[in-house]
């Protein structure tokens, strides 16, 4: 799946994105509006595809100035499905969350980071997440809790089509990267979505 475009799912055409870069906002866009933020496709397709839309009653089309203002027909009986598919991407997030509180071995801090976490994941991008252990790791199953993330990889992928890329550290290893400078922390605390546990940034205080 593309999580950044998920109506592509089901439509895997210019309308998907037309509709999604609608559904984004309560006010009227022109066409130019509509192509400039989706950010493919030519001039001329979207307006086609505006048009197409327009006829089937799922985008209304008003002229307050010089050029058409295009919008969501909210009272459409289709379009509560159209926004439904436009907010996977937080549906995504909360089976994640949901997955990991529910685990018997909980980790020290769980979130997602990359391409998904920035918003610009595609149908050819992993989920990737990022898993704390939990601090003494003595106490540990380890047995239990590679099970635990093996079980979260299969959802992740049943959830979405998309595979799931999991680091796995200790607070030791952590902490150590952090001291270390490498980049790879200072990406997930600029752009991480916390999951579960706690926050990265106060985990990485105290390490």
């Amino acid at each position: 799946m593309d999580p950044s475009f998920p109506l592509a799912t089901i439509t895997p055409t210019l309308d998907a994105g037309v509709l999604q870069v609608l559904a984004a906002t309560t006010s009227g866009c022109t066409a130019a509006e509509v192509h400039r933020r989706l950010g493919h496709g030519s001039d001329e397709g979207v307006r086609k595809v505006l048009a197409r839309l327009v006829r089937q009653g799922v985008v209304l089309t008003e002229t307050p100035a010089r050029y058409p203002a295009y919008r969501l027909n909210r009272d459409h009986l289709a379009v509560p499905h159209i926004e439904a598919l436009t907010r996977i991407r937080d549906e995504i997030v909360a089976n994640i969350r949901t997955e990991v509180a529910s685990w018997d071995v909980g980790p020290t801090h769980a979130g997602l980071f990359g391409s998904f976490a920035r918003g610009e994941a595609d149908s050819d991008s992993d989920i990737d997440v990022l898993l704390v252990r939990m601090d003494p790791p003595g106490e540990l199953d380890e047995d239990a809790w590679l099970e635990q993330l093996d079980r979260l990889d299969r959802r992740i992928r049943a959830w979405t089509g998309n595979a799931a890329q999991i680091v796995d550290l200790t607070p030791t290893t952590l902490g150590l990267m952090a001291r270390e400078a490498d980049p790879l922390v200072a990406s997930w605390r600029a752009e991480g979505v916390h999951v579960h546990g706690e926050n990265l940034r106060d985990l990485l205080r105290r390490l």
